[in-house]
């Protein structure tokens, strides 16, 4: 297995990542409305990026970009964010990434039925371009920009219908749908053979996740913006008394028994460090880092 961390796409993120003794990096290339930045900047700097890797010997281990809303109302691709894909894939490629991330937004407006099987088709058309770049294909279990296919009865119908196609997990998205006990063990067990990238962040939830409520709002907020005045939209991280992401090995997920899973089903690839955390910044937030690389590294056998 290699230990990375998600960082932003900046020369001096190969040396850090070289600093801490970690072995990769990964470019998560979303939509500026959800923490990303327009794909021209990142082909504005990617020979830079690609001389900062060779010279560190840190590779780029992914590229991602979910959040994308790639089908219309009616379930047909968008020629602009299809654009923006493939020039995600070209920028990876480039880079030397072995994989493309990615996700599919919910369409509102049509059947579930219909965006499975609009799904279908625009994931086997990401899969196969990202083949013929030399990269492979995973789809992420975060709920972000509305993406659904995160659970095993999505995957039980997409995965078999798009042939290279694999999962990037990661259990700390899995509270969202299992509670504050979570869902990973279970999902990991029956699913883990399709796992080809995994996310390392810790996590601790009181009660059910509000997460989905938290995006609804958001995505309310980007269509209304005079909402984020009104009671009950404007975030407020002080008042969160009910999540974080904590350090991975400071938190409630059984770390052991998740790489007992990965082993299970001779997962060897790629573990990417996501800090994660409104309350984990500064000094402490560097503390808890090094401490996640320590705690992981020995899981790594």
């Amino acid at each position: 297995m290699k230990l990375g961390i998600i960082s932003a796409p900046e020369a001096q993120s190969f040396d850090r990542a070289k600093e801490l003794g970690l072995d990769f990096v990964e470019f998560d290339c979303n939509p500026p409305a959800f923490f990303g930045r327009p794909v021209e900047e990142l082909h504005a700097v990617k020979e830079e990026l690609k001389a900062a890797s060779e010279r560190t010997g840190v590779e780029v281990g992914a590229v991602g970009r979910w959040a994308s809303r790639i089908l219309d109302e009616k379930g047909q691709i968008i020629p602009e964010e299809w654009e923006a894909v493939k020039s995600v894939i070209d920028f990876g490629a480039y880079l030397g990434a072995k994989h493309y991330l990615c996700s599919c937004a919910y369409v509102k407006e049509i059947s579930y039925y219909q965006n499975i099987t609009c799904a279908i088709k625009v994931l086997n058309d990401i899969v196969a371009y990202a083949k013929e770049k030399g990269m492979e294909c995973a789809i992420v279990n975060c709920i972000m920009g509305n993406n659904y296919i995160r659970t095993p009865e999505q995957w039980k119908l997409i995965l078999s219908e798009v042939p290279g196609l694999g999962i990037k997990y990661d259990p700390s998205h899995s509270f969202v749908h299992g509670g504050q006990n979570g869902a990973y063990l279970e999902e990991g067990l029956a699913w883990g053979k399709h796992f080809k990238y995994c996310h390392i962040k810790g996590v601790i939830q009181r009660g059910e996740s509000q997460e989905p409520e938290m995006w609804a709002k958001r995505a309310l907020m980007e269509k209304y913006p005079q909402l984020k005045d009104e009671p009950g939209f404007a975030p407020n991280h002080g008042d969160n008394d009910w999540y974080d992401n904590p350090p991975a090995g400071i938190d409630v997920i059984n770390w052991r028994a998740f790489f007992a899973i990965l082993y299970k089903y001779g997962y060897d690839g790629y573990l990417a460090i996501e800090p994660h955390s409104a309350t984990w910044r500064g000094e402490k937030g560097e503390k808890g880092l090094k401490y996640t690389i320590k705690y992981i590294r020995d899981l790594m056998i």
